[in-house]
């Protein structure tokens, strides 16, 4: 974990989140990044641009349907859970998570690379605390 002050229930989310598949990690943040519920005064654009870009790479087929988000019902479960928290949470939440993702092995040395060199994680998480 980056932060070191997070909720049981901020935790707890992180623990089925760490039990998600790649896939649906990835499918689960671009879904909360789209609709985080809270505001901040970083440009999310591009790190969900380059998410979508990792899902099309893992799942040829995301681009080519439309995603009715009801049948992953972990994933329905878990975005539930994520509006129980408050604000602060959700925030801590959404670091967390893009961290976990961060520091995921996909198998994959160029979408390894991408996320390495584009997903902005740190900088994020200094735009939230420090808001």
């Amino acid at each position: 974990m980056l932060l070191d002050n997070n909720t049981d229930k901020v935790i707890d989310l992180l623990d089925m989140y760490d039990n998600l598949s790649n896939i649906d990690k990835i499918r689960l943040a671009i879904y909360l990044l789209e609709n985080k519920n809270f505001d901040i005064n970083f440009n999310i654009k591009d790190m969900i641009i380059l998410l979508k870009e990792v899902l099309n790479k893992l799942d040829p087929s995301y681009s080519k349907t439309i995603v009715n988000f009801a049948k992953y019902k972990n994933l329905l479960f878990l975005s539930a859970k994520y509006l129980e928290l408050t604000e602060k949470e959700k925030k801590n939440f959404s670091i967390e998570m893009l961290f976990n993702i961060f520091e995921t092995d996909f198998k994959d040395k160029v979408i390894n690379r991408e996320i390495n060199k584009h997903l902005y994680v740190y900088d994020y998480c200094y735009s939230i605390l420090n808001k």
